[in-house]
């Protein structure tokens, strides 16, 4: 029998999932694995899904950019040692000149995010004070490696309200508009209105997405 209002119609259209669709499902897994990394071949191995791996990349220009999306992140980014924050910001210092931003450093070198130098230096600008004091005699290499003892800390948003607020901004730049799903190349971030260093908090009315770009022109302000 049946069901009302339904019919063999030929030349019905395929129902494309929306990219919250997608987003949606990497989420869940997510959350079943403790919001760790995980591969495409784990995904797809999960009775619960509710599309496959290369629906969610092809849409999102690779695996790793998706999941970049919903805040989790390979597991190269947490292993960065102060050394290498410093050997790459100094390669591209020396490429461009001049102190790097954090535009220059997501987009140069090993593609490093702010997040790393926010956290011992409390921005790139602080890093590359560190730097230039630390050539010119003032301070020694384990200081420069410490960072400021005094450094004000950040706070993590957490996953749950990262992606509360992507959801809230229909996965795009609230600034340009920057959408992964159409620019593979996008890199979205959640921030702060009201900066950590000012007293913001991780209220969802003071987050906002913003993309790599809009985020490190702001930080370089």
């Amino acid at each position: 029998m049946n069901k009302v209002g339904f019919s063999f119609d030929l030349n019905a259209k395929v129902t494309q999932k929306s990219d919250h669709d997608l987003l949606a499902a990497a989420q869940e897994y997510a959350k079943v694995v403790g919001f760790r990394y995980f591969t495409s071949g784990e995904f797809d191995k999960w009775p619960g899904r509710r599309c496959n791996a290369r629906t969610i990349w092809r849409r999102f220009g690779s695996w790793k950019q998706a999941l970049a999306i919903i805040g989790i992140e390979g597991k190269r980014k947490h292993e960065y040692t102060p050394e290498e924050l410093i050997d790459n910001l100094e390669a591209i210092w020396k490429e461009v000149g001049r102190p790097p931003g954090s535009r220059q450093v997501g987009q140069m070198g090993a593609k490093i995010s702010m997040g790393p130098y926010n956290r011992i230096w409390g921005s790139v600008r602080k890093a590359c004070e560190f730097i230039a004091r630390f050539h010119r005699g003032e301070i020694t290499r384990e200081q420069l490696l410490a960072g400021p003892v005094d450094a004000v800390p950040t706070k993590k948003v957490p996953h749950g309200v990262r992606w509360k607020v992507l959801v809230r901004d229909n996965f795009r730049c609230v600034v340009c508009g920057a959408n992964p799903a159409i620019d593979h190349s996008v890199r979205l971030e959640v921030d702060h209105i009201v900066p950590v260093a000012r007293g913001g908090s991780n209220h969802f009315g003071n987050l906002r997405t913003l993309c790599l770009n809009c985020n490190a022109g702001k930080g370089d302000r």
